[in-house]
C-alpha cells in the first residue's frame, strides 16, 4: 500500500513541474538546463571555456629609439623585440665590426696637415688635449745649423679643444718656446694632478743631435693656460723635467707627480716622481727619482708611439708592446732594488734599477699587428693597431670582445682616449684630426 501511495506523488510533481503534456516539448528552463552539460545545475552560468584566438605580443621596440629610456638596456635587439643591455666593448660597436657600424665623427681637422700622436681629457674641465708634432725632416740639427728644416721640425706643439664634439666648441694651439728641447717630438700626453700634465719624447737628445749625450726624458707642464707656453725668459714654461729616458714611446699618469714612461732605448718601463716642481723656467731637479724596470722587455717601434695606462684599481700598468705586437701589464707594487742607475745626467734624491717585478702578457703575439694606443674603461682594454687602423677590445684576461674596421687609412691611429660622455676618441697621426667613435 505504501508503494502506490509513492508513485502517485511522483506523478503529481511531474504534472505540475515538468513538460506540458500537451506540448510534447520542453520549455525554456528545460532547454538551459540540459545545454549547460552534466557539471551545471539547472540555472547556473556556464563555466565551460571557449576556444580563444592567438594573441601575438607586442615588441618591446623596433629600433634602438623605444629603448632610449632605459638606461640599464638602451640597445634594441630587433629580431627579438627587446631591450637589451651594451654588449662589453660597446664603445667601439654594437653591431657587427664593420666601418659601417659606427659613425667615425670628426671633430676637428687642422688647417695644416700634422702628424697628432695622442689626447687626453682634462679632469676638471671640459677640454679635450691633443698633442702634434710636425712631420720629421730629414738630416741633422747640429750646432752649426741651427735655422735648419730638420732644427725647425723637432718641436711640438698642443692643441686644446674646448667643450669637444659640442656647438660651443673652440680650439687653441699652443706652442712653448722652447718646444725645440722640453717637447722634442712627443709621442704621448698624460693629464696628471693639480692642474698639469706631462710629455715625454722621441728623441736620443734634447740638444743638438751631433751631441753624444743622451740628454732628454719628461717634462712636466701647466694645463693653467696663464703659465703653459708663455714667456718664461727663454728656458721655456716647464714646471720640471728630467733626463734620463731616450726614445720615449709613451707615458702614463699613476698620482701626484709620479709617472711612467716606455723607454725605448733601454727597452725598459722607468717611473719618474719629480716631486715638488721647480716653477715655470727653472732647472733644479735635485728631488727626482728615476727607476727602471723590466729591462730589455720591450720593444720600440720608431714613429709609432706605445701608449700605457695605470690601472689604480688594482695598480697595474698596462703597457702596448709595440714591437713585440702584444699587450702586457706590470705589477707596480712587485720588484725590489737592484743596482744602480747608469747613466745618470743630473743630481737627483734616489735611482737604480728594479728586478723580480711582476709582468705578464695580456693579449699575446698574433692578434695585433703594430698596438699603438690603449684607453681602459670598466674593465675594457680598447687598442689600436697604427698597422691596420682597426680597433679592438678586450677583457682584462685578454680575451678578444669585439673590433671595428675603422676604415680609416693604415698609419692612422696612435693615441685613443675615453671621453666623460662614454665616448671614444681618436687622433690622426696622418692628417692631424680628431675623431669620437658613435656606435649606431
Amino acid at each position: 500500500m505504501r508503494d502506490k501511495t509513492l508513485h502517485l506523488s511522483l506523478l503529481a510533481f511531474v504534472a505540475c513541474d515538468g513538460p506540458s503534456a500537451s506540448s510534447g516539448t520542453p520549455d525554456a528552463t528545460a532547454t538551459d538546463a540540459i545545454g549547460a552539460g552534466p557539471d551545471t545545475a539547472p540555472g547556473e552560468p556556464d563555466t565551460t571555456p571557449t576556444p580563444q584566438e592567438e594573441v601575438t605580443p607586442t615588441p618591446e621596440c623596433v629600433d634602438d629609439g623605444g629603448c632610449a629610456a632605459l638606461s640599464d638596456r638602451p640597445l634594441c635587439n630587433v629580431a627579438a623585440g627587446v631591450c637589451e643591455a651594451l654588449p662589453p666593448g660597446h664603445l667601439i660597436g654594437y653591431r657587427d665590426g664593420a666601418a659601417s657600424s659606427v659613425t667615425l665623427t670628426r671633430i676637428y681637422q687642422p688647417n695644416n696637415a700634422i702628424e697628432s700622436t695622442d689626447l687626453d681629457f682634462h679632469p676638471d674641465r671640459d677640454e679635450l688635449w691633443v698633442v702634434n708634432r710636425r712631420f720629421e725632416v730629414a738630416g741633422l740639427c747640429s750646432q752649426s745649423n741651427p735655422g735648419s728644416a730638420r732644427c725647425r721640425s723637432l718641436g711640438s706643439t698642443t692643441t686644446i679643444i674646448f667643450a669637444p664634439g659640442t656647438e660651443a666648441q673652440s680650439v687653441k694651439t699652443l706652442e712653448d718656446e722652447n718646444s725645440w728641447h722640453f717637447m722634442r717630438r712627443a709621442p704621448s700626453l698624460a693629464m696628471g694632478a693639480l692642474d698639469t700634465f706631462a710629455t715625454c719624447g722621441e728623441a736620443a737628445t734634447g740638444n743638438f743631435e751631433d751631441d753624444p749625450v743622451t740628454y732628454i726624458g719628461p717634462s712636466l707642464w701647466s694645463a693653467d693656460l696663464e703659465i703653459y707656453a708663455q714667456p718664461s725668459g727663454g728656458n721655456g714654461s716647464h714646471l720640471d723635467m728630467l733626463h734620463e729616458t731616450p726614445w720615449c714611446m709613451g707615458i702614463a699618469h699613476e698620482r701626484d707627480n709620479v709617472y711612467w714612461l716606455f723607454n725605448g732605448d733601454a727597452g725598459a718601463i722607468d717611473r719618474i716622481d719629480f716631486h715638488e716642481d721647480h716653477g715655470p723656467g727653472a732647472d733644479d731637479h735635485s728631488d727626482g727619482e728615476v727607476h727602471r724596470y723590466l729591462e730589455g722587455f720591450v720593444t720600440r717601434v720608431p714613429n709609432v708611439p706605445s701608449h700605457m695606462v695605470f690601472n689604480p684599481d688594482d695598480s697595474f700598468l698596462y703597457i702596448v708592446d709595440t714591437g713585440s705586437t702584444r699587450v702586457i701589464r706590470m705589477d707596480t707594487t712587485s720588484g725590489r732594488r737592484g743596482g744602480a742607475l747608469s747613466p745618470i745626467w743630473e743630481p737627483l734624491a734616489r735611482s737604480g734599477t728594479m728586478v723580480d717585478v711582476f709582468a705578464e702578457e695580456v693579449v699575446a703575439p698574433g692578434t695585433l699587428t703594430e698596438p699603438s694606443g690603449l684607453a681602459l674603461h670598466e674593465g675594457v682594454l680598447y687598442v689600436s693597431d697604427h698597422a691596420t687602423s682597426e680597433l679592438f677590445a678586450f677583457d682584462l684576461a685578454g680575451n678578444l670582445l669585439r673590433k671595428l674596421a675603422t676604415g680609416l687609412p693604415e698609419g692612422t691611429l696612435a693615441g685613443i682616449a675615453v671621453g666623460p660622455d662614454d665616448r671614444l676618441y681618436l687622433v690622426d697621426m696622418l692628417q692631424g684630426g680628431v675623431y669620437r667613435i658613435d656606435p649606431r
